[in-house]
């Protein structure tokens, strides 16, 4: 049997947020985690950061970063969402839609 190389994934750079829509995520949820407002179990543990809350596709790549794709979480409550995305992403989808009326 033969297997397939494939070239290695490039070196992630990290996310990087417009300015605006950083400030706009971080006035609209208040500097703190969304988790406890959309029923995620447990204490936050560890400083709120930005976070995409729309699936990527499992492409390698990031979903775009705008505010309609974007909320604060806490390292607990990001582990649960990238744990159990089908369960938490449409109640996070759901919270970011409702504070954009």
């Amino acid at each position: 049997m033969t297997l397939r190389r494939y070239a290695p994934l490039k070196p992630s750079t990290g996310t990087t947020w417009p300015p605006e829509v950083s400030e706009a995520i971080r006035v609209r949820d208040q500097g703190r985690c969304v988790g406890p407002l959309i029923g995620m179990a447990g204490e936050c543990y560890g400083r709120p950061e930005k976070d995409h809350i729309r699936a990527s596709g499992a492409l390698g790549m990031k979903s775009r970063s705008t505010l309609d794709n974007g909320a604060l979480l806490c390292s607990r409550h990001h582990r649960q969402k990238t744990d159990h995305g089908r369960e938490w992403r449409p109640s996070l989808i759901a919270y970011v839609d409702r504070m954009a009326r």
